[in-house]
């Protein structure tokens, strides 16, 4: 059998095994958060964002991505699915914390959560 013919057939079996639904091998960030001024809607790419665990407690940083242009905090606990808190901090602004966030596990890895947080002074 050509190799080709044999990794597409490979793919196309995927994570569930039915041919419907081929899966990244990469794991997905539970959240992408944008961080915005409330004023002016500019975003703000210098917080410091957090996600803590309901159930557990355990807080986790989330980092920048995309530089200055998009800045959106990603990152969490990986593939974990769960209800958590976000909570944004930047010197100058009212801290702003987000409850209640549930991230669910999707077909193949959990569904990333889009928020934007405004941030006001």
């Amino acid at each position: 059998m050509n190799r080709s013919l044999l990794a597409l057939m490979l793919l196309a079996v995927g994570c569930g095994g039915s041919g419907s639904t081929a899966c990244p091998a990469l794991a997905a960030a539970n959240f992408g958060v944008t961080v915005v001024d409330a004023s002016s809607g500019q975003r703000i790419c210098d917080a410091t964002v957090s996600a803590t665990e309901t159930s557990s407690g355990s807080s986790m940083a989330l980092t920048p991505f995309g530089g200055s242009s998009d800045c959106t905090y990603s990152g969490g606990f990986y593939e974990r699915a769960g209800t958590f808190s976000i909570s944004v901090q930047k010197s100058g602004y009212v801290t702003a914390t987000q409850s209640g966030v549930a991230v669910t596990k999707g077909v193949c890895n959990v569904s990333t959560v889009p928020l934007t947080i405004r941030l006001s002074k």
